[in-house]
């Protein structure tokens, strides 16, 4: 049976009799779909077909006070009234509203009195598993003596609450604390129109109070608005402020800026905070007094780097969009950058700039997400184990995509697959009904996925193998373009694309995945990835003219780890190169450990069987790549970055290919980005 959650209302595909069928309602929970359920296989046995059953099924509401929607706020929080009046009873229904929208829950309950007094302190204990705040108050006290009631409650309750014995009193304030994009249950007391006091009953009413409370309550507190909401939840003794973004560099402040000092390696990020208000920043967040400053403009914690976390995880809690986190061992910047550029046509997305992805650039992403984004699309780097599962608790990611694993920063891992592993952390934290996306042709498919099966995470596939979910069917030339065919579960979808390379296919592949997976209707899309331009020396092609010769650069010099190199070897060797030479630049692969000499020695092979014509190597591994090279293919070794001058004065005509890939630390990077503006001695 598949379950999918969309906004108003659950689609589920059940099997019966070996035939497919698919059930929509209004309802939810899992104990609904099985009333359901069984409600249909009865009016089946009575004669009745499952397709009209299925028909009646949209008419059906939730029963008068079990799990009813009360109200539904403007700021996406939503309001519930429950009958649940038992243990077993209130975790079945918080645990169904955790999996259906993941937020914080906030509650108002007590226990009725003269019966199942044993009970009490576990209600307090489930309250605590679910909810963010309990509102501790009177159910139906009856002949007992209430306070009591309540103090057998409290000895299970083990996070914040509030005591309040009037319960129109309680429910009032839960109301006013509802913060943004949050959950409020009202629990116990469900349909009833009365609260047995035991000497008297009165007439009293849940729902009646929550309609009430809105009818007279026009105003809403600052806590209902987003960022003041996120703030209170993280800078609670400080008073609520808005903010418009979030940065750790003084550079980049503008007056609705918030700035976070962050001590780095290199720099204290207190030194520029006076900076930072200079440039108009609404407060600045430190761990230490800063002179000249006033102090009205300074939020003051222990760490600023759990507080920028805090912030982040806050974000996270109140937004309403999709998080998708893409991890890897290579291609994860351009899959991030692709995947947020189509999500564009379709509503608003926000994603990680750069190569924000590791314990600085993921929180402060995350933090500058907006409150009417739709979508948000990060990235997760790592160079070590537990690295994923610290970025990924913070982004709790609705889909994880990881790309494919490789031998990239080996030198802190035993072996590939202990690489994996790490990647893998990612299964962790995805939320409640995630998907997790992997890479078919990967070697390490088959250990990934059984490994998120095994914690029931939905998996799905791209690739070329046909065994993937997603994968290409064909893919044909017309005229500058080309027409790749994708197939998924049955259908057949055309998408007009610029490059025909492994690592620019896989991208679209995981692409068109994602948003199948977001339910996007992308039938009428086919040029959607059309004028996505591949990020900066990641592959993107450029016309260089610089010594009186015009030639074309194929910038790959971002970063190289064996499989993103081997990736970019036969991408070039596919370019079509007529009677014009292909040259090969090569600087280092780092962070490959012992393996080093291997992996270098290894990607002569590569080379030796492309087309390209020369090889020019610069640093001290690539040596080992030069050794194992055909005679013929040997250009020469590069002392230092300003001998490329020569070769490109000396080696290079007009209309020859050339590829420069290495490693950042190299220098290959900056050099390109000098050569495609001309700019070099």
């Amino acid at each position: 049976m598949g379950q999918k959650y969309k906004k108003d209302f659950q689609e589920i595909d059940f099997l019966y009799n070996n035939k497919t069928y698919k059930l929509k309602t209004s309802l939810f929970g899992q104990y609904q779909i099985k009333n359901l359920l069984f409600a249909i296989l009865l009016a089946e046995k009575c004669g009745l077909s499952i397709q009209k059953s299925l028909k009646k099924i949209k008419y059906i509401k939730p029963a008068k006070g079990r799990l009813e929607c009360i109200k539904k706020l403007k700021n996406n929080s939503i309001i519930f009234v429950d009958f649940a009046h038992t243990p077993d009873a209130l975790e079945r229904v918080l645990k169904n509203l955790k999996f259906k929208f993941n937020k914080n829950i906030l509650i108002v309950f007590g226990c009725g009195g003269d019966r199942d007094k044993g009970k009490r302190s576990i209600m307090g204990y489930v309250a605590s598993k679910y909810c963010k705040k309990i509102y501790l108050t009177d159910d139906n006290p009856r002949f007992e003596n209430p306070t009591k009631i309540r103090q057998s409650i409290k000895k299970g309750i083990k996070i914040d609450f509030v005591e309040i014995n009037n319960r129109k009193l309680a429910i009032q304030l839960a109301i006013k604390e509802l913060g943004y994009n949050e959950i409020l249950l009202i629990a116990g007391k469900g349909h009833e129109q009365y609260q047995d006091l035991g000497s008297k009953k009165i007439y009293f009413s849940d729902e009646n109070e929550i309609k009430k409370f809105f009818t007279y309550h026009k105003k809403q507190t600052p806590n209902y608005f987003w960022n003041s909401s996120i703030t209170s939840d993280v800078f609670s003794n400080y008073k609520r402020f808005n903010f418009e973004n979030v940065s750790i560099n003084s550079k980049q402040i503008n007056s609705k800026s918030l700035f976070f000092a962050i001590k780095g390696k290199r720099k204290d990020g207190h030194n520029f905070v006076k900076e930072a208000i200079a440039q108009g920043a609404q407060r600045a967040v430190v761990n230490r007094s800063i002179g000249g400053v006033n102090s009205k403009k300074l939020i003051k914690v222990p760490n600023t780097l759990v507080a920028l976390n805090d912030l982040a995880k806050a974000t996270r809690r109140h937004t309403k969009a999709k998080i998708i986190g893409i991890t890897g061992s290579s291609g994860k910047t351009t899959l991030k950058y692709m995947t947020s550029f189509v999500l564009e046509n379709f509503d608003k997305t926000s994603s990680s700039k750069f190569s924000f992805n590791n314990k600085y650039g993921v929180p402060l992403s995350l933090s500058n997400l907006q409150e009417k984004d739709v979508f948000g699309v990060f990235e997760l780097g790592m160079d070590k184990k537990d690295e994923i599962n610290s970025l990924s608790k913070i982004l709790n990611p609705d889909i994880a995509v990881i790309t494919n694993i490789s031998s990239a920063h080996l030198k802190n891992f035993k072996n590939i697959k202990e690489i994996a592993k790490a990647k893998s952390e990612i299964i962790n934290n995805l939320v409640a009904q995630g998907t997790l996306i992997l890479n078919r042709d990967d070697k390490f498919f088959d250990y990934i996925a059984q490994k998120a099966r095994k914690k029931n995470i939905r998996v799905k596939s791209f690739g070329l193998n046909r065994n993937a979910d997603l994968y290409l069917k064909d893919i044909r030339k017309n005229k500058n373009i080309y027409q790749a065919s994708i197939s998924y579960n049955k259908s057949v979808y055309l998408f007009n694309i610029t490059y025909n390379n492994s690592a620019y296919i896989q991208n679209v592949l995981s692409a068109c995945l994602i948003m199948f997976n977001l339910d996007l209707n992308i039938a009428d899309k086919k040029n959607i990835f059309l004028n996505f331009k591949i990020p900066e020396g990641r592959g993107d092609m450029h016309k260089v003219q610089i010594f009186k010769k015009k030639f074309y650069l194929l910038d790959e010099s971002y970063n190289a780890n064996p499989h993103s190199m081997s990736l970019a070897i036969d991408n070039f060797s596919s370019i079509d190169k007529k009677k014009n030479q292909k040259i090969l630049l090569l600087g280092d692969m780092l962070e490959l450990g012992k393996k080093t000499k291997f992996f270098h020695r290894n990607l002569a092979k590569s080379i030796n069987d492309s087309n390209v014509d020369k090889v020019f190597v610069i640093g001290e591994h690539i040596l080992e790549t030069y050794k194992f090279l055909k005679k013929n293919k040997k250009g020469a070794m590069l002392n230092t970055i300003n001998d490329i001058g020569g070769l490109i004065r000396n080696y290079i005509n007009d209309d020859d290919y050339i590829m420069i890939k290495g490693s950042n630390l190299t220098g290959l990077n900056n050099f390109s980005k000098k050569l495609k503006k001309g700019k070099i001695n």
